[in-house]
């Protein structure tokens, strides 16, 4: 992502972390011992930790913690089934049993994170989900990369089918899917749109 959209991005998707934050400050003084969840983000395709860092410092200038997970390998030969499992690994590592945690994807880490929540039990650990371009629906794109994980990506993909089969168990966390008309990996961009939660779209040029 280019450092002017990823900023941007990021000023986004911090301002939904921080408004509860804020409702908390502005709450009666019984109110103020709520504990901020810490944030968790999840890297896209052929990236790593290190991309997420100006999110992290947007968040860290708001008063949230951040950690980022490093899936590995992270260009798509291995399953989103499989990062997943990673991902919930790292969970039960770095957070406590009885924390809730709020978790942002990009791209493909939001299916990492969708799969993490509706098929490995995350719903009871995480509180937020913030989707950033992430190919809910698929992208057309990805029938140009034979890897597994690109090939999850294609529109009516197995993998996709049985995420957007049952919605149920994603209604029990707060969703937030950002989107822009003017994605150029994301095709069509729309399939970033969720059915459910918050759809946010973004009048800005995006490259993965």
């Amino acid at each position: 992502m280019n450092n002017l959209s990823c900023r941007r991005w990021a000023a986004c998707a911090a301002g939904i972390l921080v408004s509860a934050e804020r409702a908390i400050a502005n709450a009666p003084l019984m109110a103020t011992n709520i504990v901020r969840n810490r944030v968790l983000l999840v890297h896209g395709i052929a990236d790593s930790a290190a991309s997420m860092r100006i999110l992290r410092a947007r968040l860290a200038r708001d008063g949230l913690e951040t950690l980022a997970i490093n899936l590995k390998p992270g260009d798509g030969r291995i399953s989103l089934e499989t990062s997943s499992l990673q991902l919930r690994d790292y969970v039960r590592t770095h957070f406590s049993a009885r924390e809730r945690i709020d978790l942002v994807g990009f791209s493909m880490g939001g299916l990492v994170c969708r799969y993490y929540i509706q098929m490995l039990g995350g719903s009871s650990r995480v509180y937020r989900l913030v989707t950033i371009s992430t190919p809910n629906h698929g992208t057309l794109l990805a029938f140009l990369n034979r890897r597994i994980a690109c090939q999850e990506m294609r529109p009516g993909s197995d993998f996709l089918r049985k995420l957007n089969d049952d919605w149920s168990t994603l209604r029990e966390v707060e969703v937030t899917s950002f989107w822009t008309p003017l994605d150029l990996v994301i095709i069509p961009a729309e399939s970033s749109r969720l059915p459910i939660g918050i759809n946010k779209p973004m009048q800005c040029w995006l490259i993965h």
